[in-house]
């Protein structure tokens, strides 16, 4: 069972990463996703493995993961972030949510 899009009460805007430019990252079009957001620190791995400290934490809907690769920007509540981390939680084989961590 996945979460259900009624607990999800904040919204972000997302830019999904696509790569390397001449001119540095691109982005794609900004995305709006609804997540329920947990602004307490906590220290996360990031896609290389490097330690560093999650300022904020997102539970997305899996269908809305694809929007969050590592390095993406997210902007919630004025503030820019980039994605550190993604981690789908599952019961039984099953996507339940996916928790995003944001520097």
């Amino acid at each position: 069972m996945k979460i259900r899009r009624s607990l999800l009460q904040d919204t972000v805007s997302v830019e999904t990463y696509t790569g390397d430019g001449a001119y540095g990252p691109v982005y794609g079009a900004a995305v709006a996703v609804d997540c329920r957001m947990d602004a307490t620190r906590k220290l996360v791995r990031d896609s290389n493995g490097d330690e560093s400290v999650s300022e904020r934490t997102l539970y997305i809907h899996p269908d809305d993961s694809a929007y969050f690769t590592p390095e993406s920007r997210v902007t919630a509540s004025s503030r820019v972030s980039l994605v550190m981390a993604v981690n789908p939680h599952t019961v039984r084989g099953n996507t339940v949510h996916v928790e995003v961590s944001v520097s």
